[in-house]
């Protein structure tokens, strides 16, 4: 590591710990040679990961995108520190991406870590998302894929109430599927 006020690259790490999310490490250095101390984040590359998209296409892992879709799912959402908490699931599910030591994964896997993710905690945005991952375009197609993700009695909490599909789904409560 290059310290960063002098620029040579005898440094020490002097002291060393993962940081909540697991997927970062912070670490104390102290440079050999002006002996001025800084601190770094070491954060996992995940560009091992090859997604393969429902097309077929095959991409490296971007975080990025992961971010963004999840981000924009939130739209519309009352969610509070919006950024904090999309950011709080994608760190959660990079994670759970290197726990399973995989070198090539479905970009419907990687859907399904996210949905899981926010049907516990964020349950208009896992709906948003839902629609958008699974291409949903009515009514019946939301029910079908809700029963996938069942909490006891068939569907989530917020999911028995016709109304709250209807509003996923941009139907107002007197028009019906196309």
């Amino acid at each position: 590591m290059e310290c960063p006020y002098c620029h040579t690259p005898q440094t020490e790490v002097t002291n060393s710990r993962p940081t909540l999310s697991e997927t970062q490490i912070w670490r104390r250095r102290k440079c050999l040679n002006c002996k001025e101390i800084f601190t770094t984040h070491e954060v996992v590359d995940l560009s091992h990961l090859v997604v393969i998209k429902k097309s077929g296409k095959s991409e490296v892992f971007n975080r990025s995108k992961l971010y963004s879709g999840i981000y924009g799912a939130t739209i519309g959402s009352k969610t509070p520190e919006r950024e904090k908490v999309v950011e709080k699931i994608t760190r959660e599910v990079e994670r759970e991406l290197l726990f399973l030591k995989r070198k090539r994964i479905m970009s419907i896997e990687i859907a399904d870590i996210v949905l899981n993710k926010l049907r516990k905690t964020q349950p208009a945005t896992f709906l948003r998302f839902l629609a958008y991952c699974k291409d949903i375009t009515n009514e019946s197609q939301m029910r079908r894929e809700l029963s996938k993700y069942v909490f006891g009695d068939g569907l989530p909490r917020f999911a028995r109430d016709d109304e709250s599909v209807k509003v996923v789904m941009g139907m107002d409560s007197g028009s019906s599927p196309e």
